[in-house]
């Protein structure tokens, strides 16, 4: 069979079942993330509670593990009816270590009908090209034969162990410094004696004397039933005070014999050992220790200086009660706390288990993916949430701002109304200063020149004069002219709507927004175009004008005082204002273009702006 390797139960809880001939102990052990726990014990008499026969027994522990949750458990095996010992083998891979273990285990456990359940752990040893193993074995139906006895077949089994490995285990906890100790265990019907050596098992054995011995003894010396002599071995000092018993003392020296005998025979065996025999220390547990006296009679008479079981444990919570100790070991064995786990479980039961380990991981691996499942969930409708309400924050202040943008506009659609009936009066304004300015350029040109003005006209004026004037280069009577969709003004000051005429006419009229100046030029030649070359480059630079050129001569009119003209002398000058924001409706419900201050083609609405002098 192959060996049970140490187990990590998903379910970390076990009941350990130590059952004796007198009495059954139970202990609940758990283990929390690696913090042992310790959370039930009771110890059951079998004679008080009337559990005389197995259908009694097996009733009273079925509802004691219903009361208790039915918890794994783990079956403790009586010693005598197993063998613990050090095997030595030579090296060998561990591909051959458990053939060779199973043929010696064979060879010791002799010839029998009945399978043979083994378990080994490796142990440490000094000698050169060898090795050690600790090796249990017992026979099957022994194993199953107690099971049955206690009516757990159908009860989830995770371990079945020695008393001897559940002393080891429980010692180990309890005193891990110690490396070198004999356990002596006095229990009803037997005692076992477990040494120690570098803190692992090195020899187990028993042999069939205990504390019913011990009150059989003293009921026969007395000539009492025993029942009666349990009470007084329990109650009295029989070895020594006026209580004693003068021959029970022989009983306790056959008892010491044997266990002396024991002791002898391994370090004999083990003779290198044998100098340092008072070396190792004598730890006694079991309930037959508690008879009053007995310890004291042990360390005076018989030259044993027995120690109790050790208190002080690493885990200050963790301590069995007295006569718990072979239960607790079992417990730690079972939730892998031992250094030297040697499991007994048969083939099946064994199978049982890890299919429930199994089953029980798949169980925890499944409520594990259900929780991350729902923390999943949870974020999601937490995010989902969080971005609804973002949402709804950003959709109120949408609606904020859109009832903000529709005051806007609203109050911007006033403000361009407002701006719209009082546009006329503006362009108004500018078309008078515009005047004025043009007339003060013009009488600064004059200055230190010999030439005059005979002529001053707006452009609608002058290009659309009234019927019957005379023309220098008359239109065609065929011709309608339309007026150019702006503003202008007339010298008066009217305002001139320029707009599409109802004609036919194929020609547009060339009037602008500005004026028309005839002036004649009394020099000739080199002269005459020298004085009107400095006055068109003069007036060019005046940002109040976007061009200032000569009129061509087909659209020249004949307007001015005969009088005041020179044939062949006089030239006519166009003056187109820059476009000014008043000439046109601004787009309905857009901010007007901020526009640059006056250049050709535009100018700034300023009434301040500074007229260029005119050089002389």
């Amino acid at each position: 069979m192959t060996k049970l390797n140490r187990r990590q139960p998903p379910m970390r809880r076990v009941l350990a079942l130590d059952a004796g001939s007198r009495c059954i102990k139970l202990l609940l052990a758990e283990s929390d993330f690696g913090r042992l726990r310790i959370l039930k014990e009771e110890l059951v008499d079998l004679q008080a509670e009337g559990l005389v026969a197995a259908e009694e027994l097996q009733t009273h522990l079925q509802a004691t593990l219903e009361e208790w949750g039915r918890p794994p458990l783990a079956l403790i095996l009586p010693q005598h009816a197993s063998v613990s010992q050090v095997i030595d083998l030579p090296l060998a891979p561990e591909s051959e270590v458990a053939r060779l273990i199973q043929d010696e285990t064979v060879k010791l456990s002799g010839v029998s009908e009945s399978r043979i359940v083994y378990d080994f752990v490796r142990t440490d040893t000094a000698a050169q090209g060898r090795q050690q193993f600790w090796v249990t074995w017992a026979k099957e139906g022994d194993i199953r034969d107690r099971i049955a006895r206690l009516g757990v077949e159908q009860e989830d089994l995770c371990e079945v162990t020695t008393t001897a490995n559940a002393l080891i285990a429980a010692y180990r906890l309890a005193n891990a410094q110690s490396s070198r100790a004999i356990l002596v265990h006095l229990g009803a019907q037997t005692t076992v004696l477990v040494i120690l050596l570098a803190g692992q098992g090195v020899f187990a054995t028993s042999f069939q004397m205990g504390g019913d011995f011990f009150t059989r003894s003293l009921a026969r010396l007395r000539s009492c039933p025993e029942e009666t002599a349990e009470t007084q071995k329990r109650t009295q000092d029989v070895l020594n005070g006026p209580d004693a018993c003068s021959d029970f003392a022989g009983v306790v020296d056959g008892w010491v014999a044997e266990l002396k005998r024991q002791l002898n025979e391994w370090f004999e065996h083990n003779a290198e050992l044998a100098p340092d025999a008072a070396a190792f220390e004598l730890v006694a547990c079991g309930g037959g220790f508690s008879q009053p006296g007995l310890l004291e009679y042990l360390r005076a008479r018989a030259g044993m200086d027995f120690q109790l079981w050790p208190q002080d444990t690493q885990f200050e919570t963790v301590q069995p009660s007295k006569q718990f100790e072979v239960a607790f070991g079992a417990a730690l064995q079972a939730l892998g706390y031992s250094t030297q786990p040697v499991s007994l479980l048969p083939e099946d039961y064994r199978l049982a288990w890890r299919k429930r380990q199994s089953r029980q991981r798949l169980e925890v691996a499944s409520l594990g993916l259900v929780v991350l499942c729902l923390l999943a969930f949870a974020f999601g409708t937490w995010r989902q949430t969080s971005i609804i309400d973002q949402k709804r924050a950003l959709l109120g202040k949408l609606q904020c701002a859109r009832g903000a943008v529709e005051a806007n506009n609203a109050l911007t659609a006033e403000l361009y109304r407002d701006y719209e009936s009082f546009r006329p009066m503006f362009a108004c304004q500018q078309n008078t200063l515009d005047t004025l300015k043009t007339l003060t350029l013009l009488q600064q040109t004059r200055s230190n020149r010999s030439f005059w003005y005979v002529l001053f006209a707006d452009q609608q004026s002058y290009f659309n004069q009234p019927a019957g004037l005379s023309l220098t280069n008359t239109l065609s009577a065929t011709n309608v002219f339309a007026t150019i969709a702006g503003h202008g003004k007339s010298p008066g000051g009217a305002t001139l709507e320029r707009s599409a005429s109802a004609g036919t006419s194929t020609n547009l009229s060339p009037a602008k927004p500005g004026f028309i100046a005839e002036l004649c030029i009394p020099d000739g030649g080199d002269e005459a175009r020298r004085v009107r070359r400095e006055l068109v480059d003069e007036l060019k630079q005046q940002r109040l004008f976007s061009k200032v050129d000569l009129l061509s001569d087909d659209l020249r009119r004949n307007l001015a005082e005969s009088k005041v003209v020179i044939s062949d002398r006089n030239i006519v000058l166009a003056l187109d204002f820059a476009a000014t924001e008043f000439q046109q409706p601004l787009p309905p419900r857009k901010p007007p273009p901020s526009l640059p201050a006056r250049a050709v083609g535009g100018r700034a609405l300023q009434n301040g702006d500074n007229l260029h002098p005119i050089a002389p």
